[in-house]
């Protein structure tokens, strides 16, 4: 297998360059807005079959469904539609959670000996991003995956297949209509979280049906939950906003506040709040994926991978020091007042900021979710051990692809600082 190592990101020309520019460089190149054609509902996988029907010819009914070991069983919801047109199909249920890079390959040689025309995923956003990479090397095996460079060039893919269809099983990722993936190095101690940018990852066609999500955990409900949440809040207040972007955010968010805690008490007994959150979290993804995330994700992905915790836990854990890092060199927070039900009148800038924050850490708290490492019961992780790894910890954080474009200049030092603060919880005050 090919070594793919390092990231572009990671070089320090790079780090430099964007240092010297200032994250809110690149907004002006954000001119481009990405998402999936979307079908919602009952009758979505009827539409998106009789679509696929029109689209090719016989010969070309190929399709290749990748899910994980636990989503392979929501394959004969789709099967059953591709059996009406006489469309072939293999199901490949290799992908594994966070997309060690090997298992990539493993999906490739699937792809080359059956040769589909229509890529399915199935899964929450480790099997659509299996798929992203899968569909990039299967096109492209001579492309090296840390060196795909955004927002400038094109790789060409479309050419062995036709359609790349996403059909997520959580509400949180958004994976379904971004142009990113997250793979997991495994060759670094300890593994590591890269990311993967290009506009053709987004998927052609996505589904959103509630049979595929109703039965959710309540664990996998509040953790995915709270990851469309860092997407959208930690997105907005970035500062790279723009009307349409801001709608998307500013709605899921207010979406998440409302339909979350209903979602997690009651499952699939409240499936209003199950259409809802699929939305929300659709909404977040194209809210983040045509901007950038919060810092919470860059320390999430550090902290996540480092600890073996939950990706949307750990971004949850670390949105409100992302917000109160931002917040000392913007005001955008204050466009979401009125969804935490803020009065404004009468208050200095200081204890309008503090009440907000407090929201966002109560509504964290209402999930049963942390808002500090010491408070985390899943794993239980101890405080000597977290201390010790600060300066990886760190690392991992500002070599992360998210640290290039955050709106408020940050550094080793500063993600250094924020991981001892987020120990006991305390109030970015620097």
């Amino acid at each position: 297998m090919t070594q793919e190592k390092p990231a572009w990101y990671e070089a320090p020309i790079i780090k430099d360059m964007m240092a010297l520019m200032g994250g809110r460089a690149l907004r002006g190149v954000m001119a481009a807005y990405l998402s999936s054609k979307i079908y919602v509902g009952k009758a979505a996988l009827l539409r998106v079959t009789r679509y696929l029907e029109a689209m090719l010819d016989k010969p070309e009914r190929r399709a290749l469904i990748i899910t994980d070991s636990f989503t392979q069983k929501y394959a004969k919801k789709v099967t059953d539609y591709l059996d009406l047109i006489e469309m072939e199909y293999r199901v490949w249920s290799g992908a594994k959670p966070e997309v060690p890079i090997d298992t990539i390959y493993e999906g490739v040689k699937v792809c080359e000996e059956f040769k589909p025309q229509v890529l399915f995923a199935i899964g929450g956003g480790s099997v659509m991003d299996t798929t992203k990479m899968v569909m990039v090397k299967y096109e492209k095996p001579e492309v090296n995956l840390m060196m795909i460079l955004p927002y400038f060039g094109s790789l060409g893919l479309r050419k062995k297949m036709k359609f790349f269809i996403a059909i997520p099983t959580t509400s949180g990722t958004g994976s379904e209509v971004t142009q990113v993936a997250v793979i997991t190095d495994t060759d670094r101690n300890p593994p590591k979280k890269l990311e993967v940018i290009a506009d053709e990852l987004c998927a052609d066609i996505t589904i959103l049906y509630t049979d595929f999500v109703k039965d959710m955990p309540p664990f996998l409900t509040m953790a995915t939950g709270l990851d469309a949440f860092s997407h959208a809040i930690g997105s907005f207040v970035s500062n790279w906003g723009s009307p349409y972007i801001d709608a998307m955010n500013s709605t899921a968010i207010k979406e998440i506040v409302k339909y979350l805690p209903r979602a997690y008490k009651y499952g699939a007994k409240d499936i209003e709040a199950r259409d809802h959150m699929q939305m929300a979290s659709l909404m977040a993804g194209i809210g983040f994926g045509n901007t950038i995330p919060g810092i919470d994700h860059s320390l999430g992905h550090s902290f996540g991978k480092i600890f073996g915790v939950h990706h949307g836990l750990s971004v949850g854990l670390f949105s409100p020091y992302s917000i109160a890092f931002q917040a000392k060199v913007t005001d955008r927070w204050q466009l979401l007042l009125p969804i935490f039900n803020i009065e404004i009148e009468n208050k200095s800038r200081d204890e309008l900021f503090k009440e907000f924050l407090q929201s966002v850490k109560d509504f964290i708290l209402s999930l049963d979710a942390p808002i500090c490492v010491k408070d985390l019961k899943d794993p239980v992780i101890n405080k000597e051990e977290y201390f010790s790894k600060l300066d990886l910890l760190a690392e991992y954080a500002d070599d992360d692809a998210v640290s290039l474009t955050s709106f408020r200049t940050i550094n080793r030092k500063l993600y250094k600082k924020i991981f001892e603060y987020a120990w006991d919880g305390r109030d970015i005050d620097f």
